[in-house]
């Protein structure tokens, strides 16, 4: 069975969206792939001991 997903959406600075897309592109990586990776490794970086909280 396939996972369910939900959309999530955001403003960024235009020059970053850009340089987002150029990035998934050189990799060859989807950017619904490479938000997930970002997003994931966000909340294990905040869940981290070593971040004194």
């Amino acid at each position: 069975m396939a996972e369910e997903t939900r959309e999530v959406r955001g403003r960024l600075p235009k020059d970053l969206k850009i340089a987002f897309e150029i990035a998934c592109a050189r990799l060859e990586l989807t950017q619904t792939a490479a938000l997930e990776e970002a997003i994931r490794d966000w909340l294990q970086k905040k869940d981290s001991p070593a971040d004194g909280k």
